[in-house]
């Protein structure tokens, strides 16, 4: 049994298949809600975004793109900045991930028997510096 979000998303994606579909009237519509219903309408629209975000990086991968997709990118970019100045009590936002953390994320506890931290260990010869230009 399907959920009625799923049901509702599956409509939407139904209706915007037809050539007669407006977006700006369904977003106008969405606008003018209570307070209370545009929290959960722009928690749908970031968790959209960032679905978004997750495919472009996907398809940036095999070279495809969109414009769709490139936006999506940049305001998802855009909604991490925002939620790192800013604390959110009223809306449950999709956590940002970071993919450059992510991938090269190493634990601080994870370097106590490194030879950085031993003492007089430090020598030129282990060290790569890459002169910067």
């Amino acid at each position: 049994m399907k959920t009625p979000e799923i049901k509702v998303a599956e409509s939407l994606v139904n209706l915007m298949d037809d050539h007669w579909f407006n977006p700006t009237i369904f977003g106008r519509y969405l606008a003018e809600q209570p307070l209370y219903t545009i929290d959960r309408v722009v928690e749908m629209i970031v968790s959209v975004i960032s679905e978004l975000d997750k495919q472009s990086k996907i398809h940036q991968s095999r070279g495809e793109s969109s414009e769709g997709l490139l936006l999506s990118n940049e305001l998802y970019e855009c909604v991490k900045a925002y939620q790192e100045i800013t604390k959110l009590n009223n809306l449950k936002l999709p956590k940002p991930i970071s993919y450059n953390r992510r991938i090269g994320e190493v634990k601080e506890s994870s370097y106590k028997y490194s030879w950085l931290h031993d003492e007089g260990n430090l020598s030129s010869d282990r060290l790569n510096v890459i002169p910067t230009l």
